[in-house]
């Protein structure tokens, strides 16, 4: 997060593109060291195998879940065997906040983006859509008027977002 508040996502130089057409674009890793406490981290890169921009949106999916519930996954468990659970074995956290304190909509993203299979998981201009739409659904009714602001929405059809 930046002085201003800004979250940033990035990458920390662990991934570098490789030559293939950016069509089918894939990210690659040979080698490099992988934090086994790293929560955010999609199971593919502690797998250590090529991965392409997916992980992205794993490592957003794991964000939303800590700020829906305030603690990161299997926040009782180290983090090692919290990051082997959903890596290896493929398990998530349950939803413990009561579902009507957020939209359904924004627990299916959630697992759509976190899903073990990294053809599942949405793209990010997906992903911005999908948040318009339920921030949008939401506020009409007064939830989250004034604690939930993307800081796109204003603005979002000036984009020109491509899949």
């Amino acid at each position: 997060m930046d002085s201003g508040g800004q979250l940033k996502v990035a990458g920390f130089g662990l991934l570098r593109l490789s030559n293939i057409s950016y069509d089918k674009a894939k990210l690659s890793n040979p080698g490099a060291h992988v934090d086994p406490s790293n929560i955010y981290m999609a199971p593919e890169v502690y797998k250590n195998l090529i991965v392409d921009r997916s992980v992205d949106s794993y490592s957003f999916g794991v964000m939303l879940y800590e700020m829906i519930g305030g603690v990161t996954p299997f926040h009782h468990m180290p983090a090692e065997e919290a990051v082997k659970l959903m890596c290896l074995e493929g398990k998530r956290p349950p939803f413990k906040t009561k579902s009507k304190s957020y939209p359904p909509d924004l627990r299916e993203l959630i697992e759509e983006c976190w899903d073990p299979n990294p053809v599942v998981r949405p793209i990010f201009s997906e992903i911005i859509v999908r948040l318009d739409k339920v921030f949008a659904n939401y506020s009409k009714y007064g939830k989250w008027k004034d604690t939930f602001k993307l800081p796109w929405y204003a603005s979002t059809s000036s984009f020109n977002l491509v899949p």
